[in-house]
């Protein structure tokens, strides 16, 4: 057993925590970031979830600069590409990879190197909803919540219907959460999601190709979906209808 922690969501926090704003003469502004005060705050994190979970081994993971999504949405995250990211965040993840172990794959995010790491008795420790698409046993504020592979896939293709805002892809139009819940009632393997989605983008005036290139973008890869030998992503295929 191992606690899988998506390290870049906390430490977002953490520095974004430590950081203040000082206006040193009128109409003078800086940030400034304690960055001390940021590592204490993530040792705090990572020994609350190490409380909950008492000497089980603790690796952080870590996402790559390249990201293969890119290449299937260029608009992938292109709506993050602006915004300003809090002083001192860079240092504070070179920190934490240098203090506590941890595990990064080239082209994928931290929650996709999860999601290839993760084994039956693992706990994953993720902020991101995207998470919820991995089964496993998962730590949501202070308690463990088994996640099995229905709900998994349930997540999964709702996400492929509704699209992520924050990462900035649109899945189908004019679907949102409610109805994809509508769309994918009474689907219980991975063929039915499918043709529901299929269908769901039809109706709505798209297409499978398009559906299949959001889908893409939903998965976090799971185990099997990387290969370590040539470092890439096996991109998801749809199941056979």
């Amino acid at each position: 057993m191992r606690i899988l922690v998506d390290a870049e969501t906390f430490l977002f926090r953490c520095i974004a925590g430590a950081e203040h704003e000082t206006e040193w003469a009128p109409d003078k502004w800086t940030y400034e970031v304690d960055l001390s005060q940021a590592k204490d705050a993530f040792d705090q994190e990572m020994a609350r979830v190490q409380d909950i979970i008492p000497g089980t081994p603790l690796i952080l993971t870590f996402g790559d600069i390249n990201n293969f999504r890119y290449a299937v949405y260029p608009q992938y995250k292109a709506n993050r590409r602006k915004q300003r990211r809090p002083a001192g965040f860079t240092a504070l993840k070179d920190w934490a990879r240098k203090t506590w172990v941890s595990q990064s794959y080239p082209g994928v995010e931290g929650d996709d190197v999860i999601g290839i790491m993760a084994r039956g008795h693992d706990i994953i420790v993720s902020r991101d909803k995207d998470l919820k698409t991995i089964a496993g046993t998962h730590l949501i504020g202070d308690e463990l919540h088994p996640i099995g592979p229905p709900q998994a896939d349930m997540a999964f293709f709702t996400q492929v219907l509704t699209g992520d805002t924050a990462d900035g892809y649109p899945g189908c139009p004019k679907v949102g959460p409610v109805k994809a819940a509508q769309i994918l009632e009474g689907c219980n393997k991975p063929s039915q999601f499918w043709l529901a989605v299929v269908m769901a983008y039809k109706s709505n005036g798209s297409n499978a190709e398009t559906a299949l290139q959001m889908a893409r973008c939903a998965r976090i890869l799971r185990r099997g979906e990387y290969d370590i030998e040539k470092e890439r992503p096996v991109l998801w295929e749809p199941p056979t209808l």
